[in-house]
């Protein structure tokens, strides 16, 4: 007997779709097709569980992992091939350092060496001679003074002064007592040229002329320089320069600069000219030749040029004394 077919109520339909929902959630149906080795294709039902996603980030890394491994793999492979591409002559074509410069490496490093050596020698030298000197005051350089009638540095005219500190020491007021840049410039002077040029300050040349003595040693030297920078320290330049002043030898028995004005021109320092005070102020650096007048005249146009180039006069004052006469007292009683 035949039964007809019953339609579905809206639940059962409701209900069918649920269970296939929850059948999808659990496990989900695709469809792949195949190629078969026809011209038809069939389609098979893969079943791809839960926690797929896991299983596909393992695959990625071990996919990314092997990939890696590949190209690491062709690298090296073609640093192999590159570094095997050398011939024997590729390395021959290294560049040594030439023989000039090796030498001079050598040279520069034997220079060091007893640079070192010969600083740490000097050193101790120096500090043996200075550790045996006595403790320097301004009582005991007044107790050395040649001159046994001094005059105060404001009875010396300023022109005098400024000669004088013009051609023996232009940086007097500037230095401790050692002034580096003379050294320096004499000691060139002296390797590269046949005249000799001194290095001495004038608080040197103090304490050569009252606490030393004349003797041409390296350690008189160093005592000349460790005085001069003990005088820097007890004390002031002006002091400094009137006891040089009063205690430089200038020719003839007479010492400072008031013996020196009555021996050449017959008067009191305090009453010398322009001209005298040049005068005088060029004999200072050698008496035994510049008390001749004519010596004297050209040392004089050294000294006025130097006071000119340092500014302490005027162009047509240093031209003018140039052409004018300035007699010593000597050439005046002939």
């Amino acid at each position: 007997m035949y039964k007809p077919k019953r339609s579905r109520s809206s639940q059962e339909v409701y209900n069918e779709r649920s269970e296939e929902s929850s059948l999808n959630k659990k496990g989900k149906i695709r469809i792949k097709k195949q190629a078969s080795s026809g011209s038809s294709s069939r389609e098979s039902l893969e079943y791809r569980p839960r926690n797929s996603n896991k299983f596909d980030r393992e695959s990625i890394e071990r996919a990314k992992k092997n990939n890696n491994n590949v190209v690491q793999f062709k690298a090296n492979n073609e640093n192999r091939k590159r570094y095997d591409d050398y011939d024997e002559d590729d390395f021959d074509s290294y560049e040594y350092p030439s023989l000039f410069r090796r030498i001079v490496k050598k040279l520069l490093v034997v220079f060091l060496v007893l640079f070192l050596i010969g600083g740490s020698a000097g050193f101790l030298y120096v500090r043996s001679i200075v550790s045996d000197m006595p403790v320097l005051t301004k009582k005991m350089v007044y107790q050395s003074y040649i001159n046994d009638d001094p005059v105060p540095l404001s009875k010396i005219p300023k022109t005098l002064r400024n000669a004088v500190i013009s051609i023996e020491d232009q940086r007097f007021y500037k230095h401790g007592g050692i002034d580096t840049r003379s050294l320096i410039r004499s000691f060139v002077n002296n390797l590269t040229s046949d005249s000799t040029q001194g290095g001495s300050t004038i608080d040197m040349q103090l304490s050569k002329n009252l606490l030393t003595n004349n003797e041409r040693t390296m350690k008189r030297k160093i005592q000349d320089m460790y005085n001069a920078k003990m005088l820097n320290k007890i004390m002031t330049k002006d002091e400094i320069l009137e006891a040089y002043l009063n205690n430089i030898y200038l020719g003839k028995s007479a010492y400072g600069v008031q013996d020196g004005a009555q021996l050449y021109f017959g008067k009191d320092v305090s009453k010398l000219t322009f001209g005298q005070s040049t005068m005088l102020a060029g004999i200072t650096n050698n008496p035994g030749v510049y008390q001749n007048y004519e010596q004297a005249k050209k040392r004089q146009a050294v000294v006025l040029y130097k006071m000119y180039e340092l500014g302490y006069i005027k162009e047509h004052v240093y031209k003018a004394q140039l052409y004018r006469d300035t007699p010593f007292k000597s050439e005046i009683d002939r």
